[in-house]
């Protein structure tokens, strides 16, 4: 009997597995802000390494470097905002895009950061 009782168990348990879960619409935003920045940082990284070092001073470099890659930066500021709208419903469009170029503004300072390591050390390897 128990054994009978056992069985039937496992077999509604095998049976009635739970519906995979749906991704929430604030993960799937996340997923597209994380792949938008790491885009963002490669076109920056790209740029500095490939850029001429030979004349310009590193920061100069690292400046134009990170201009290049202005539409990546404008479309990243846009789903920031759009994201921050998700978090914070009552937040006003104005507050929305405050909060975006700020966000994006302290990325923007860390790959120019980046950008000018990576000038200085190929400026001393071709002195």
């Amino acid at each position: 009997m128990r054994l009978a009782l056992a069985l039937l168990l496992l077999g509604l348990a095998a049976c009635d597995a739970a519906p995979p879960r749906a991704d929430p619409k604030g993960q799937q935003l996340r997923a597209e802000l994380d792949q938008m920045t790491r885009d963002y940082a490669a076109c920056v990284d790209k740029r500095a390494a490939t850029a001429d070092v030979s004349i310009d001073p590193a920061g100069s470099i690292a400046i134009e470097a990170v201009k290049a890659c202005r539409p990546l930066r404008g479309a990243l500021r846009l789903k920031v905002a759009s994201f921050d709208r998700l978090g914070h419903p009552n937040h006003t469009p104005n507050q929305a895009e405050a909060v975006a170029e700020a966000s994006v503004g302290v990325i923007e300072k860390e790959l120019r950061e980046t950008a000018v390591v990576t000038i200085v050390k190929r400026q001393n390897l071709t002195r």
